[in-house]
């Protein structure tokens, strides 16, 4: 009786988690979920889904660490995949402290040499954090579908800083390496469903 009720178990928590490979008419592969979300077949090496409190979170598997040109800090960029949008958040990963305006300005520079002007959407913060917040509901769809098919070459963000007891604003510039570039393209493109 145990041996049955524990296969049984098994087949019931395999069921659960079950998932169907499928490919689109154009011949790529995806994963259908029993909760009617989807995603490519390659992006399971780059986002992960968890459960928590009742809900489930997509997001990239690892945060990526770039660095400032010149110095050894830098910026930790995490993507995640939200109700409406994809966050992508730039955090100043020194210990000087770096604020952020709501509304600074950021350039995302990308290998072909185009580039495209944001503004980072959280509320002003000393935290060294900037936030884009991507997607058809944000209005900037077109921003998030250039971030799914461009590799980035550099970011810049504007921070406010003091600097003999006056704060100023300056800039920080951080170069992504040909591969950070192609894994936060492919990820975006992944939590964005594109």
């Amino acid at each position: 009786m145990t041996k049955k009720l524990t296969l049984l178990m098994l087949f019931i928590s395999y069921a659960i988690f079950a998932q169907t490979e499928a490919t689109t008419t154009d011949g790529k592969k995806v994963i259908l979920n029993d909760d009617g979300t989807w995603s490519y077949a390659e992006c399971g090496a780059l986002v992960k889904s968890e459960i928590s409190n009742g809900k489930m979170y997509t997001s990239a598997k690892d945060k990526i660490t770039i660095n400032e040109i010149g110095k050894s800090t830098g910026i930790d960029v995490t993507l995640l995949k939200g109700s409406t949008s994809v966050i992508v958040n730039f955090v100043y990963n020194g210990s000087d402290i770096k604020c952020i305006d709501k509304d600074a300005p950021m350039i995302i520079e990308f290998t072909d040499d185009t580039k495209v002007n944001m503004k980072s959407m959280n509320d002003l913060n000393c935290k060294g954090s900037a936030a884009l917040f991507l997607g058809k509901q944000m209005g900037n769809e077109a921003n998030l579908k250039l971030l799914a098919t461009k590799k980035i070459k550099k970011i810049s963000i504007e921070y406010s800083v003091k600097q003999n007891n006056e704060i100023v604003k300056i800039v920080g510039d951080f170069n992504t390496t040909p591969e950070q570039g192609d894994k936060i393209m492919k990820t975006i493109k992944c939590l964005g469903n594109l």
